[in-house]
Order: structure tokens, then C-alpha cells, then sequence
């Protein structure tokens, strides 16, 4: 076992399938708001343009202060850096590609000298905590990037569009991982969602012959220990994501992720999150509790099991629950 170690050798562990002593805990995206409001102080402001030296370093230091409230473990770069975009409509969460005369509007970060050296000076801001970058396999950019009618068509009749949009995501992507791979980045955390709590938003046979081959270039790029990320139900493809490689997935959203058959099927993987946020958001104190008490004793196998929420800490979080969420980890961690 991996005892008392710093927080980034905490996780690394973790992901790697060592067993880690306190069990760690990480998060992406927290509501400053919320932290304030839970802990009763005053956050570290986010300052400079976004996509500057001053952003991201003053974003890093915001997030090393909610860390040492909350006993988060990683801290994690703005998506400027590493994460190719989703192309909307504006104002909306829409996707606007529509058809081939639409490409041009898919445009990515120039990935220059000066972009990777600013990069570094972030990640060297980490300090003793886990530094995650965000990046997609295209599993969910395409869909996201697209206007959904045109999405759907193009499944049926212009499938070469969606390969396209898809060559070009892996193109950045790849170019972006293979950076990030040497310059200290701890982790990749890859952001996926393409499902509902009913299923996915596409069919297994579009994610088989059209975009797995490209996530599995992605995937193939990948030097470090990386976390897959998609909300809702996935459990009829599941076999095809776990073939990507990743060390551990998240965020297991409850009411429609299979646990138990998680488990059973793929032991290797290291397990993250599973708290509620609509518990977060609507539940009570008590409640909030229980459901950590009850994630720790059906995922915290030692060595894969990671504590996080079942999404993130979004805005419209309960202050007294969040703050009740990360008391409960640490006492089940054996950090307090």
C-alpha cells in the first residue's frame, strides 16, 4: 500500500491499480460559487484573457485553494490548451456543423511554440497535486459539433462527413497528446459524453465502424494514465469503450451505470465518482452522506476506487451538501 504519500502519488497510484492510502479524490469542474458559500471564504480570483498565462496560472491557484479545503487531489488546465472544440450555434449548446460548405467553421487552437512553452509554465504550477489536461477521443465531439437533424442524416447518408469531422479531431488531438505526454502532465481526464440515461445517443453500430477507429488512434497516443468520461448509460457498448485501453472510467452516473457488472467484467479498471449530484443538488445532508458511505462500500476495492462526484460540482449544488460530500470522503478515506 502507498502510504501518506503527496496527492498526485495518491492518484497516480490509484489509476495505475496500487492501493492508495488516504483514497484519493479528484474533480472536474467545480462552481467556485458553491465552494465559497460551503467553507465560508473567499476564492483566489481567475484573472487575464482567457487562453493567457495569467488565466491559466490564476486558475490553477484558485484550484489549489479549493483543494486545500476540500481534500481534492488534481488540479486540471483550462480547456484552451488541449481540448478541441465543439463547434456551436451561438448562444446555444447546439452543434452548428451541418454539411461539407460548414467545415470551415471547425477551427482549432494553432498549436505553436508559444502555446506549448505557456502550457508548461502552467503545468509547472501544479505543485503537489495531480495535473490532469482535458481532451476527447471524438466520441462525443461529433454529435456534440454537429447540428443534431444533420447528425442524424449524415449517420444514414453522408457518413465520409462524419470521418472527416473525425480525422480532423484525431489530427489536433494526437499533436496535442503527444506534447502533453513528456512536458509533466500526470493525467489525461477524456471527455466523451454521448449518452442518455437511457442509452446512447447514437447506435453501437455508428460508434463500431465509424468512430472507434479514430478514438483508438487517440488512444493509442496516450502515454500516461487516462480517465474516460461519459455520462448516462453505456452499459450495451461498454465492452467497446473498455477496449480503448483506459486505466479507470467516470463518472459511473447512479441509476444507470451497472456497478456490480462493471466490476465483474472489466477488475482491472479503477472506478471514479458515483456520488449524485441531483443528491448534490436537491438532496439532503444525510443523504449526501449515505450515498458516499455507500459508494466506498461497493467500489472501494483498494487500489480502484477513486472518490469523486457523478459529474462535477455544478452551480446550482447545495453549499451544505457539497461541503458534507468531501467531510464523508475524508473520513472514509482515512484522511481524517
Amino acid at each position: 500500500m502507498t502510504g501518506s504519500g503527496t496527492p498526485r502519488d495518491r492518484v497516480i497510484a490509484a489509476l495505475q491499480g496500487r492501493a492508495a492510502f488516504p483514497v484519493p479524490c479528484v474533480e472536474h469542474g467545480i462552481a467556485a460559487g458553491v465552494i465559497e458559500a460551503a467553507y465560508g471564504v473567499k476564492l483566489p480570483p481567475v484573472t487575464g484573457e482567457p487562453g493567457s498565462l495569467e488565466y491559466g496560472l490564476t486558475a490553477i491557484g484558485r484550484q489549489k485553494r479549493i483543494n486545500e479545503l476540500t481534500g481534492r487531489c488534481n488540479v486540471e488546465v483550462p480547456y484552451h490548451w488541449t481540448m478541441a472544440p465543439r463547434i456551436l450555434k451561438d448562444g446555444t449548446h447546439n452543434g452548428a456543423l451541418t454539411d461539407r460548405a460548414s467545415l470551415g467553421r471547425l477551427r482549432f487552437v494553432e498549436l505553436t511554440d508559444a502555446h506549448w512553452d505557456t502550457l508548461k509554465r502552467i503545468v509547472d504550477a501544479k505543485g503537489e497535486y495531480a495535473l490532469n489536461v482535458g481532451i476527447t477521443t471524438g466520441i462525443g465531439h461529433i454529435w456534440q459539433t454537429m447540428d443534431l437533424e444533420a447528425f442524424a442524416v449524415a449517420t444514414v447518408e453522408d457518413r465520409p462527413l462524419l470521418r472527416e469531422i473525425l480525422a480532423r479531431y484525431t489530427d489536433w488531438t494526437c499533436r496535442v497528446i503527444s506534447a502533453c505526454n513528456t512536458i509533466g502532465v500526470d493525467f489525461y481526464w477524456c471527455f466523451d459524453d454521448f449518452a442518455f440515461n437511457t442509452g446512447t445517443v447514437y447506435s453501437p453500430g455508428l460508434l463500431r465502424e465509424v468512430v472507434l477507429p479514430y478514438a483508438r488512434q487517440v488512444a493509442a497516443a496516450i502515454e500516461l494514465p487516462w480517465i474516460w468520461h461519459s455520462d448516462g448509460n453505456y452499459m450495451a457498448v461498454l465492452d467497446e469503450i473498455v477496449s480503448l485501453g483506459m486505466n479507470a472510467l467516470n463518472p459511473l452516473e447512479p441509476g444507470c451505470m451497472d456497478i456490480a457488472r462493471i466490476m465483474a467484467a472489466h477488475p482491472h479498471l479503477t472506478l471514479v465518482g458515483n456520488v449524485d449530484v441531483d443528491l448534490l443538488a436537491a438532496g439532503t445532508v444525510e443523504q449526501v452522506r449515505r450515498a458516499v458511505r455507500e459508494a466506498f462500500a461497493l467500489m472501494g476495492r483498494p487500489g480502484r476506487y477513486i472518490a469523486a462526484s457523478g459529474n462535477s460540482i455544478p452551480s446550482f449544488a447545495i453549499p451544505a451538501n457539497v461541503r458534507a460530500m468531501y467531510e464523508e470522503i475524508a473520513v472514509l478515506s482515512g484522511s481524517r
